[in-house]
This record gives C-alpha cells, structure tokens and sequence, in this order.
C-alpha cells in the first residue's frame, strides 16, 4: 500500500493513553490561549513538534523526562540550561510547571493535545482516504473540494492506495457519518476511480 498526504507525519516517541491525553489537554488548552494572545500559536505547535522529534531521536532525553529517579529541581536546572532562550518562553514555562507537577513525561501527549486544540480553533480537520488506485491531480483536488464542502473545514487529507478494496473509495472522517451530499459526491469519485481501476486491470493483461 501506498500513502500520500497533505501535511508531514508526526509520530510520537511513546504511546500516549487516553488519561495522558486528557491531562495535556488541559496543559494544551491553557498554553494555547497564551499563545494565541501573543500571535504566536503556530509557532509553539512547531516547537512541540520539535521537541517530540528530539525526544525520538534520542531516548536517553525522554528517559531523563519520564523517569522517577530524576529528582524534580535538577531536571528544572537542566530546562532551564537546556532550553530556556532555544524555546520560547511559552513552551519552556510550561514544561517547567509540568515537571513541578511530576507530569514531564506527558510531553508526547502534550503535543498531540496542543495539535488537537490548535486544529479545532483554526477550523481544520484531518481526514483518511483509501482508494484501490492512485488518485490523479484533478481527482486529489475535487476530493479535497467534496470533503472541504461536506465539513465546512479546512481539510488535511491521508490518502492510502490498497488495491484490496476493489475499487472504489473508503473516507473516514473522525467518527462522523457521511451526509448524503457528501454521499453523493462520493459515489460519482467512486465510479471514475472504479472505472480507472478496472481499465487498468484490462490494460495490464
């Protein structure tokens, strides 16, 4: 299978569970709000990214994030050290309130959360694609159009070519079901692509 995408995967350097995800949330949230105050959202979204980045290439710092044994002011001096000036004042303040909390190693989680948080204000949302061939720039586009419609939404689209699902199209849209103009639409995208599948069959034999 094949992937295409409209924005850089991000990956995180450990799994993050759903009581993770709701304590950084609040974290994300108040950060977020500061941020925005400062016209500098986007930006703090990059620096956490970085971070996570940072942390996956070198798992002895997300050690030193996580582990218990570090003792709390000694990890303060090492941020400090370490980040204060690197970063902005915004992710650096916060990540010392986290650590005073005992919370450093949500920083994963943090990231993840802060990207939720800044989608939902800018009104963008990330949708999953899969087609059985790879879709042509003028199909990509009206994809993007009939999705952007449909979800009155900046759209971000992940589009993975399986040739297992026999044509067709499969869009998947958080838990949101497919209205039927978005149904409409996409059962006109799913003939073309059905029809391009199957000449494609016919020419390969």
């Amino acid at each position: 299978m094949s992937r295409k995408t409209d924005q850089p995967e991000e990956t995180m350097s450990r799994k993050t569970d759903d009581r993770e995800l709701a304590l950084a949330r609040v974290y994300a949230e108040s950060l977020f709000a500061l941020a925005e105050e400062r016209g500098a959202a986007d930006e703090v979204a990059g620096e956490l990214t970085d971070l996570v980045a940072v942390m996956e290439r070198d798992p002895d710092l997300g050690a030193f994030f996580a582990s218990p044994l570090v003792d709390r002011a000694g990890r303060r001096k090492v941020l400090e050290a370490s980040l204060r000036g690197a970063a902005s004042d915004l992710v650096v303040d916060t990540l010392q309130v986290m650590n005073s909390k005992g919370r450093l190693a949500f920083v994963p989680a943090l990231a993840a959360a802060y990207g939720d948080v800044l989608d939902e204000r800018r009104g963008r949302v990330d949708v999953a694609v899969t087609t059985a061939v790879e879709l042509s720039e003028p199909l990509w586009r009206r994809l993007r159009e009939t999705l952007g419609r449909a979800t009155k939404r900046e759209v971000r689209i992940v589009v993975t070519v399986d040739p297992g699902i026999l044509g067709g199209v499969i869009v998947s849209v958080g838990d949101r079901k497919i209205d039927y103009s978005l149904a409409a639409d996409l059962r006109r995208l799913d003939h073309q692509l059905r029809e391009r599948a199957t000449h494609e069959i016919h020419g390969a034999t």
